[in-house]
């Protein structure tokens, strides 16, 4: 099934993208944190700083853009109330604690004669870290914004 293969593909990515922070000192604490409105793909740790990452893949030469152009402002948006979400659960108080909105882009070679299942390695994938994608959104709801959940 063609969504199938997508899935497997996305998960092989999002550990592309969990290795790729781990060999750089970031200690992953969470994966594919859901809420009702949004998952984050990565809830780590750098230092003391609390990072919301999205990961992001795209094939080389793809008229979408790349990974960081996928991640729009209703996106970021459901990111940030689903952060919140996570920040409530564990008890963690976000005005003490540094926290951060990255993105990791994944460009996949682009294969002109079609896909192989040989062609289609992660180590042929280039990786780029985008610190500070997006500001922090604010929920802005009168009430409190765990009601919604």
């Amino acid at each position: 099934m063609p969504g199938e293969n997508l899935r497997k593909t996305g998960k092989e990515m999002e550990d592309l993208a969990a290795d790729y922070l781990s060999s750089r000192g970031v200690r992953i604490l969470e994966r594919n944190f859901r809420s009702r409105e949004a998952e984050i793909d990565i809830i780590a740790q750098q230092d003391r700083t609390l990072l919301f990452v999205e990961v992001k893949a795209r094939k080389a030469g793809e008229k979408s853009g790349d990974g960081l152009e996928a991640v729009g402002s209703a996106k970021q948006k459901r990111i940030c109330r689903c952060a919140d979400f996570y920040m409530h659960e564990e008890g963690i108080d976000p005005f003490s604690t540094s926290i951060r909105f990255d993105v990791i882009a994944i460009t996949i070679p682009d294969d002109t004669k079609g896909p192989s299942p040989e062609k289609e390695d992660s180590r042929d994938c280039a990786v780029r870290w985008i610190r500070n994608a997006f500001p922090y959104i604010a929920y802005s709801r009168a009430k409190p914004h765990w009601r919604v959940w």
